[in-house]
């Protein structure tokens, strides 16, 4: 039965969206308590912008190789404020256009956990710094709260974030061996970022049957190609994946209740 209304769900979805949209704010047709969550497919990295009419944060910001096909998206959704940028993790693919974005958008502050590497150290300079811990939780800009579940000196943080009655799990990596303590929270995410470029082992079969999500999400990275049976696994979950390589730029909108899927090449 659960198979069955994944299909219906996802069918539903696939007529719903039109055949080409432009990839702009106006497009997505946000309404009063609406949000929407970017995927942003880059050559290289990860970057994820989570936007309302309340304000925007964003997510990593991709390696030095992702510059231009970063900030062109982000000017085709007509981003003007950026409220907070968040580092999930420490390395050139993660913060390398931290300077550009904190030069041309001026964030509040820039977030982070553990001990600063030398690698974002340089892109950091001149902005206010914030280092979160396990349950560090804000209330965002455009509504809806994210919470730290995973707070790692390496620099890993995993996220929980919640809007409405939809939540998303955003791992940082992709270590079996993490996962129990995250199933110490009550966690049941309709979406997951899948950490580390999904070259690693979790999430598990015994995490996604625990937690069941509905949406997995796969960034891209120069180094490396997913894993066989990661993959494997996921497409046996049922869980609809959206490999950004494959089908480009993701955006989710969000109401109070539910979400829709629109991707964009």
């Amino acid at each position: 039965m659960k198979m069955i209304i994944r299909l219906f769900i996802l069918l539903c979805l696939m007529l719903s969206a039109p055949a080409s949209m432009a990839m702009a704010e106006t497009s997505i047709g946000l309404k009063d308590n609406e949000i929407y969550y970017a995927f942003f497919n880059l050559p290289d990295g990860e970057a994820a912008l989570l936007e309302g009419n309340g304000g925007a944060v964003l997510i990593n910001t991709g390696s030095p190789q992702s510059e231009e096909a970063l900030f062109n998206q982000l000017e085709e959704l007509e981003v003007t404020e950026i409220n907070t940028l968040i580092l999930t993790k420490q390395l050139m693919d993660y913060c390398g256009n931290a300077r550009q974005l904190i030069e041309q958008f001026q964030p509040k502050s820039v977030a982070y956990t553990g001990k600063l590497s030398n690698t974002c150290q340089t892109q950091l300079e001149n902005t206010n710094i914030e280092v979160w811990d396990n349950g560090k939780s804000i209330e965002m800009p455009m509504g809806g709260t994210l919470t730290v579940l995973k707070a790692e000196e390496s620099g890993e943080m995993t996220l929980d974030i919640t809007y409405g009655k939809t939540s998303m799990l955003f791992l940082s990596n992709s270590h079996i061996e993490d996962e129990d303590e995250l199933l110490q929270y009550e966690l049941d995410p309709q979406i997951i970022k899948i950490g580390d470029y999904a070259r690693g082992k979790s999430p598990s079969g015994y995490l996604l049957d625990k937690i069941d999500p509905h949406i997995g999400i796969i960034y891209n990275c120069k180094q490396g190609l997913p894993n066989e049976g990661l993959m494997e696994r996921l497409n046996e979950s049922w869980i609809d994946v959206y490999h950004l390589k494959q089908v480009g730029t993701t955006i989710i909108r969000l109401n109070e209740t539910d979400y829709e899927v629109l991707s964009f090449d």
